[in-house]
């Protein structure tokens, strides 16, 4: 029995996966294997992700909102461990994966969900960015909740070491009515302030530019509230969490951003960063993973 409609659509010079779905609505591109639209029907079918209106569907160009995948490494070459780093044959922010080809692996339907994968493999022009072969896949179960995982295979015959995130853009109607739970008494790192150690104390809260990898001792449930809805995010196999918002003055400066997308968006991303990389054996394989879910609405 079919319980979904599944069509191929190009946007501009895109593929994606459009889903319609009795539960959701949601959009994926096979490049970056990027899920840019998460519309369940109980949240009245508005995108629990938020996607810029100024997005452009390019070759070669990362889309800004979704969750796009960062692999094998996280943010500036420069800022990652050393055993990252001194592999980056071309750098450029947040790796390779997100601007690379995926292929469809599979499609698998139910009244309750969709699972979709997606797979991609080294190839010579990924040796030439990162030195290594590897095979990885990002699956997404969508139904009432959204959930990704990336699994890394490492098929190279040395041992690996990288960094990555699931960067995932979520909406607020007013950013300075929204507040992230979950995180006090966590060490995190900022950014901003020369990568000092901080604690966090309380709630999170945005009211300037935020930069903050916060560190946890195992997986971690974060709580996000919006004057609309609340979120809630669950991590698997992630230590690390970065919260990110440009505020003003670097709205200016990013792509595919207008000077006042910074009061409409938030990121809560699920990462292996800093003391959280990942390190494979060959043959092995490692998977990171998150839940996004509307808790509750207003």
């Amino acid at each position: 029995m079919k319980y979904a409609f599944c069509q191929l659509i190009k946007r501009d010079e895109l593929d994606s996966i459009q889903i319609d779905h009795p539960l959701f609505k949601a959009t994926v591109l096979l490049q970056g294997a990027q899920i840019i639209e998460f519309s369940p029907a109980h949240y009245h079918f508005k995108n629990a992700l938020w996607l810029s209106p100024s997005a452009h569907y390019k070759t070669g160009e990362s889309i800004r909102g979704g969750i796009p995948i960062c692999w094998p490494w996280f943010g500036a070459p420069d800022k990652n461990p050393t055993n990252i780093s001194q592999n980056i044959k071309q750098p450029s922010a947040h790796g390779f994966a997100r601007n690379s080809i995926w292929q469809l692996k599979s499609i698998r339907e139910s009244c309750h969900q969709i699972e979709v994968t997606l797979s991609l493999a080294s190839s010579a022009e990924s040796l030439q960015c990162w030195p290594f072969d590897f095979e990885l896949e990002a699956t997404f179960i969508i139904g009432k909740t959204l959930r990704i995982s990336l699994s890394t295979h490492n098929t190279d015959k040395h041992v690996v070491t990288y960094s990555q995130a699931l960067h995932t853009y979520l909406p607020t109607s007013d950013i300075n009515k929204t507040l992230i739970y979950g995180a006090s008494g966590t060490t995190y790192i900022d950014a901003l302030d020369h990568w000092k150690k901080k604690q966090q104390q309380g709630s999170i809260n945005f009211c300037i530019e935020t930069d903050r990898i916060y560190m946890f001792r195992d997986n971690t449930t974060l709580t996000a509230t919006t004057p609309l809805h609340t979120l809630l995010l669950n991590q698997f196999n992630s230590r690390s969490a970065v919260i990110w918002n440009p505020w003003i003055e670097k709205s200016k400066r990013i792509s595919q951003f207008s000077s006042t997308d910074f009061n409409s968006m938030f990121c809560i991303e699920t990462a292996n960063v800093l003391g959280d990389t990942v390190t494979l054996k060959p043959n092995e394989t490692h998977q990171i993973g998150m839940q996004l879910s509307i808790e509750s609405q207003y």
